[in-house]
């Protein structure tokens, strides 16, 4: 959509030309200029144009007015704009009658301005009139990182994009995995398409660079339903040479004019400082929160009110449950990839507004709020969920991060982070020692096992008992029989069967197992503390 002629000759650089015919087509809108300089330039025109002449053409040419004023091109021009005192002084009054019958205005223009002077006057005015349609300051926004402030204002620049334009517009947010709508128009038109082919076009397609510095593209593609090609414009959002989302104007069969190309850099660039603006603030509040879960878990902020008062000051919602989890690298290394760790967690736990941080050179902690509408037992099966979700990501990129998650399954809030946060780490620990195959595993599924408190470098003082076991046993195989016997229940025909042995094999091994041990395998304690040392082995 353009300008009215109305409301260009409102303004003051145009307050000098005159309006000659065609009074009544004063609402139709100019978006683009022609200039007539040749008797055949008219057959150039695409149609809603400001047509602008200085008159000499018509001169050298006398029937030309009215040849054009015939062809049907002349009925989709916007405006005519001539220099009269120029060449012609005056215009006929046929001519005039021809402009006032298919209400396209004849206007009058003084000598004095220059073509150039004239465009470039009309590109301000759109461009000011522009500004003006977008003003979004309306909305009030509670602090720098209030996200429902963000959003509104990306679906107000949307609305403003697709009522100025007449085009729906879409921005897909990356990070969070969200995309906003200008209008369900958006959604009706280009139904048939994946999301992903709005930057990745699933079939064949052409491109029209728009702008090199902005990379504004256009895609088009050849479809028997459309009776022009369906097209579409792309403009990446980037921030730190990274792209954080992707600016989509859906013009289907049609496509913006000359003017609309001010609006849609106009928008873009609003929506390139918005993102500018949410990447400051969620910087800031991640760093604050960062610290704020550093200070709970360093002890140095204990003190509940402190806390309390604290999380206030970020802007944190203390009454808000969480599930905490700690992550830990399997390969302790010299650095972290936050950036990469960070980005992958995002894309696992950013639409839940879940929350990270780092707590040593190779461990994370997790806080998942949980869904009040809800159970804890359901919470957790979706906190698990998201967890195979983000280990296989990061295993498979190309960092090749293997992690272990230890889950306090107890919903906590910020406050009680600490209690919380040695709990997971109790299941983290308590996981690694106790289960061969562990990636991740709850509090409450360890029992009474989070009670036990077990020194690595103790483990060999507690193997005295089994220490002939062990020296006698290099093959291992007396090692496994016991632990599958116990497993069994101390039953031998299930013992032969998980081992695929015969039955006497397994009474043989037990006998020279109790000739080498000194422990009762009938009294309870002393088997449960055998079965706990053969697991820590």
């Amino acid at each position: 959509m353009g300008l009215e002629i109305r409301e260009i000759l409102r303004s003051d650089y145009f307050k000098d030309f005159k309006v000659l015919a065609g009074h009544n087509g004063l609402n139709k809108q100019i978006q683009g200029i022609a200039i007539l300089d040749a008797p055949d330039g008219y057959k150039w025109t695409k149609g809603r144009e400001l047509v602008i002449s200085s008159g000499y053409i018509f001169k050298a040419y006398p029937n030309l007015f009215e040849k054009y004023m015939n062809d049907e091109k002349f009925r989709d021009i916007s405006g005519m704009a001539i220099k009269i005192d120029r060449y012609l002084k005056e215009i006929d009054k046929n001519v005039l009658d021809k402009f006032n019958e298919y209400n396209i205005p004849l206007i009058s223009v003084p000598n004095e301005p220059s073509w150039m002077d004239i465009i470039n006057a009309l590109n301000v005015l759109v461009m000011n009139t522009t500004m003006k349609q977008f003003k979004i300051d309306s909305i009030n926004a509670r602090t720098i990182s209030d996200v429902s402030y963000q959003n509104r204002k990306i679906n107000k620049i949307l609305y403003k994009i697709e009522k100025e334009m007449n085009f729906p517009a879409m921005l897909y947010d990356i990070l969070n995995d969200k995309e906003y709508c200008s209008s369900h128009k958006f959604e009706e038109i280009s139904a048939e398409l994946e999301l992903s082919d709005f930057w990745e076009p699933s079939f064949d397609y052409t491109t029209e660079i728009i702008c090199d510095n902005l990379d504004i593209t256009r895609y088009r593609f050849i479809d028997k339903k459309y009776k022009d090609p369906f097209s579409w414009i792309k403009i990446p959002v980037i921030i730190d040479e990274k792209v954080k989302a992707y600016f989509i104007v859906l013009e289907a069969e049609g496509l913006i004019d000359y003017f609309d190309q001010f609006k849609l850099r106009i928008g873009f660039l609003l929506i390139q400082s918005l993102y500018e603006q949410i990447l400051v603030s969620q910087n800031l509040r991640d760093a604050g929160f960062k610290n704020f879960i550093s200070d709970i878990i360093n002890k140095k902020l204990v003190d509940k009110d402190n806390i309390l008062e604290r999380g206030r000051e970020l802007d944190l919602d203390m009454h808000i449950k969480y599930i905490t989890v700690v992550a830990k690298e399997k390969q302790c290394k010299n650095f972290i990839e936050t950036e990469a760790i960070e980005r992958n967690f995002q894309m696992i736990f950013g639409k839940i507004q879940a929350r990270i941080s780092f707590v040593s050179e190779s461990s994370y902690l997790i806080l998942i709020p949980i869904d009040k509408n809800i159970s804890t037992e359901d919470n957790v099966k979706n906190t698990k969920k998201l967890i195979d979700k983000f280990k296989n990501l990061v295993k498979t990129d190309r960092l090749n991060i293997n992690l272990n998650f230890g889950i306090s399954d107890i919903p906590t809030l910020l406050m009680d982070t600490y209690k919380s946060y040695k709990r997971a780490l109790k299941a983290l620990e308590m996981g690694n020692m106790l289960y061969r195959d562990f990636y991740y595993i709850t509090y409450s599924e360890l029992g009474p096992l989070v009670w036990m408190d077990i020194k690595h470098d103790e483990i060999n003082i507690m193997e005295n008992g089994i220490k002939n076991l062990l020296v006698k046993d290099k093959d291992r195989e007396l090692v496994k029989t016991l632990d599958t016997y116990l497993g069994s229940n101390m039953n031998y025909s299930l013992t032969a069967k998980k081992l695929f042995v015969h039955i006497n094999t397994v009474r043989k091994r037990i006998e020279c197992i109790n000739e080498l041990i000194d422990i009762d395998l009938e009294d309870p304690i002393s088997r449960l503390k055998l079965e706990i040392l053969l697991k820590l082995r």
